[in-house]
């Protein structure tokens, strides 16, 4: 896309505080995000992943961020 003046660039977060276990009636996959949630001290909020991404938009048209890995701090890579 660098011919084209498009920047791309791919987010990658790690485990997010969402609601998408209210979509799902899987007892373990419910259990299974808790504790991958849990042994990282948590989730990342939404709202930083927002920021993240907001960003790299920011950056003058000259930069790309080409990508961003974020997780919570505890999570494992």
């Amino acid at each position: 896309m660098a011919a084209t003046g498009v920047r791309v660039v791919t987010s990658a977060p790690g485990a997010v505080e969402a609601e998408p276990l209210s979509h799902t009636s899987d007892e373990l996959i419910e259990s299974d995000y808790e504790a991958r949630k849990k042994s990282a001290g948590g989730a990342l909020a939404p709202w930083a992943v927002a920021e993240a991404i907001g960003y790299a938009y920011r950056q003058p048209g000259n930069v790309t961020m080409h990508e961003i890995v974020l997780t919570a701090t505890g999570q494992e890579a």
